[in-house]
């Protein structure tokens, strides 16, 4: 019979999972837990004594200290800004404010608001000092967030720890960010338009991670239109490509974390270069509720019935 340890905890504002199928792994899921553990305590805004939270407050006014994960993820998120067009943008936590209030209060906010939010979205303002480990937001009221990118840089550090201990199959469950070594697991993909998390199929998944975005139930509908939370840096508004959900299938977790938020707001066409340049797959889901799916992955893919 086979081993399984499996230890379930919250970090990040969600649930994750890791399930280890070899015997004596307690000590490394010990150890991947509080890895984990370290990095959520660096970036979670919710946290006033994150690095993260200390760069917020000191905007426009002193470079805080950060660790080099930071360093590394914030050069990362500017590399994304730029080959993205700046549909990914790790500094848009002003604008994704507002439509949070709006979508809790069912109040658009005003031009002028949403003018003021853009104003303060420029990733590639962010000045990050290696030689003496400090990160500055230059401009006062400017505030970073990486939500869409945290889970991802996690994902691939964990991957490391099991790749230095040799194991041979696992599966780790960030809070939807998924990743199975060894044999092939089947993921649910969820039907954006279904209540209750109901997958509209599975994605067999085997030595890759898998990272989903879609708008769900976190929207409003407004004078007969619809405003989610994914927000579009270069506009000010929600998103409007087309697409309801996409998931990203590939190796480098950081990467499709960060490109599952911009190909969300990019849509498929403008998207399909970018995933095709670094060898990622993707499940679409559009507006209409149709299922696209890339060539390389799409026998990896079953609907599930109606």
């Amino acid at each position: 019979m086979e081993t399984v340890l499996q230890k379930v905890f919250p970090a990040m504002g969600t649930i994750h999972t890791f399930t280890l199928y070899e015997k004596n792994r307690l000590a490394l899921a010990n150890q991947m837990k509080a890895e984990l553990l370290r990095l959520d305590a660096a970036w979670s805004i919710f946290r006033t004594d994150s690095e993260l939270s200390r760069m917020n407050r000191s905007a426009g006014i002193e470079p805080v200290s950060v660790c080099a994960d930071t360093l590394r993820v914030l050069q990362t998120c500017k590399l994304f800004s730029i080959s993205t067009g700046g549909a990914f943008d790790v500094t848009a936590g002003a604008l994704a404010a507002i439509w949070r209030k709006a979508i809790q209060s069912g109040v658009l906010p005003t031009e002028s608001e949403i003018e003021a939010a853009k104003s303060l979205t420029d990733a590639q303002s962010i000045r990050c000092n290696e030689a003496d480990g400090t990160a500055f937001l230059p401009h006062v009221g400017q505030t970073i967030d990486f939500g869409g990118v945290a889970k991802g840089y996690a994902m691939d550090r964990l991957l490391q720890i099991l790749h230095e201990n040799k194991v041979n199959k696992a599966l780790l469950n960030l809070g939807g960010t998924v990743a199975a070594i060894g044999d092939p697991v089947p993921i649910g993909i969820r039907n954006p338009f279904a209540p209750n998390g109901k997958p509209v199929g599975t994605l067999n998944l085997m030595n890759r991670c898998a990272v989903t975005s879609g708008f769900y139930e976190r929207y409003v509908n407004i004078g007969g239109r619809r405003y989610h939370h994914i927000v579009d840096p270069r506009t000010g508004y929600p998103s409007n490509s087309g697409l309801a959900s996409v998931t990203l299938v590939g190796i480098n977790g950081t990467a499709l974390d960060a490109l599952a938020t911009a190909v969300f707001i990019l849509g498929i066409n403008q998207s399909l270069p970018i995933l095709q340049s670094r060898g990622i797959d993707a499940v679409f889901i559009t507006d209409e509720g149709e299922v696209l799916v890339t060539e390389p992955i799409r026998t990896d893919f079953h609907l599930c019935a109606a």
